[in-house]
């Protein structure tokens, strides 16, 4: 009886098929009545809960997934259950549902089998059987709007009394019909064109770099925004970096504090695969200021590296771009440093040279 949701799984598998985002709770309950040997008709009230997507993108496929039901059965199947000595239920359904989409605009039928869960009959009163159908993987072509509505229901009932052996009922077929006037859709959604849209992602970004040079790091602190092609997997992005106070050793003792700020001479390219994220930032670093003890010692509005620095970043394994998650430069080069003031050769020897990393945390930045 509870599989009546079973035909609702069939629809909702047509809606759940491809879609590009997560699917949505609904939930349908629907009044019927079943014929029943000996019992005459009885009511038979079933809700159905699955998740049904807004949207699904033609061409592509979904394994089919599980629905769930709860239906009440009436006092009135109760006594006449009892009064053959059944003490369990068990059964199939042969539930029915329709599909119209641009595909199939008359509507297309969805016929799904599904078991329900052996259940006690009690002495009395209404009971309730649980069930979980499995849906089937269907495919749209054209797009347009879908609608899924539930119908009527056939079950294949096997009651059995105390010691597992067939009731006076025997196995038994019961037509369910709906109760007319009720409102039968399930759900709508939209099938949309396969042509893959680019998602854009904004980002905190939280991280450090550590010079070899200067034996030291600089903080990196900004924000990222990226584009990504779910087609091809290709990243563009912007990387705009705070300025930053950095802590350095000069000949690998003397402290020496930076004042850094970073350009962004271009974008910030890369790819999404199923194994991580990879991408190179470039960046501009200036350096207002050199201090040693507090004392300025170089620096300026002209001091920056003679060329763009090229970072490597890699995301180590899978990257979530909706969760965000970590990346890390195995290793760049820091160019030579240029107008710094009469000692730039000396601030560029702790500055400049390849081995430096960076470790970086990405959070998605929250939608206003």
């Amino acid at each position: 009886m509870a599989c009546a949701v079973a035909l609702a799984s069939g629809a909702a598998a047509l809606a759940g098929t491809a879609a590009p985002a997560a699917a949505d709770p609904v939930s349908l309950t629907l009044n019927y009545h079943c014929v029943f040997p000996l019992i005459g008709p009885e009511p038979l009230t079933v809700k159905i809960d699955t998740d049904v997507p807004k949207t699904v993108v033609s061409g592509q496929q979904v394994p089919g997934f599980t629905v769930d039901s709860v239906s009440t059965v009436s006092a009135g199947s109760t006594r006449g259950l009892a009064a053959v000595g059944s003490a369990k239920l068990d059964g199939t359904a042969l539930a029915k549902a329709s599909i119209a989409v641009p595909d199939v605009p008359t509507g297309l039928p969805v016929p799904v089998t599904s078991k329900l869960d052996t259940t006690a009959v009690p002495a009395e009163g209404a009971f309730d059987v649980h069930a979980r159908g499995t849906t089937v993987p269907l495919t749209f072509r054209k797009t347009g709007k879908g609608t899924i509505r539930v119908g009527d229901l056939v079950l294949t009932l096997t009651p059995t009394i105390g010691d597992g052996g067939p009731s006076g009922l025997g196995t038994f077929e019961s037509e369910c019909t709906q109760d007319p006037g009720q409102d039968n859709v399930l759900a709508t959604f939209d099938v949309v064109d396969s042509t893959p849209v680019s998602t854009h992602h904004d980002y905190t970004v939280r991280g450090t770099a550590a010079i070899k040079a200067g034996a030291g790091t600089v903080p990196l602190n900004g924000t990222l925004g990226a584009d990504i092609d779910p087609g091809t997997g290709n990243v563009t992005g912007d990387l705009d970096l705070d300025p930053a106070t950095g802590d350095l050793k000069a000949w690998g003792f003397l402290p020496v504090t930076a004042d850094v700020a970073f350009g962004r001479p271009g974008a910030t390219t890369g790819r999404l695969t199923g194994d991580g994220l990879s991408a190179d930032a470039a960046l501009d670093v200036r350096v207002a200021s050199f201090k040693v003890f507090g004392l300025p010692v170089g620096g300026g509005d002209q001091c920056r590296t003679a060329g763009p620095a090229t970072v490597p970043l890699t995301s180590g394994g899978p990257f979530d771009p909706a969760r965000g998650g970590g990346l890390a430069s195995p290793g760049f080069t820091l160019p030579p440093l240029q107008d710094c003031g009469p000692l730039t050769p000396l601030l560029g020897s702790f500055t400049a040279g390849p081995g430096n990393t960076a470790d970086l945390t990405l959070t998605p930045k929250e939608q206003g």
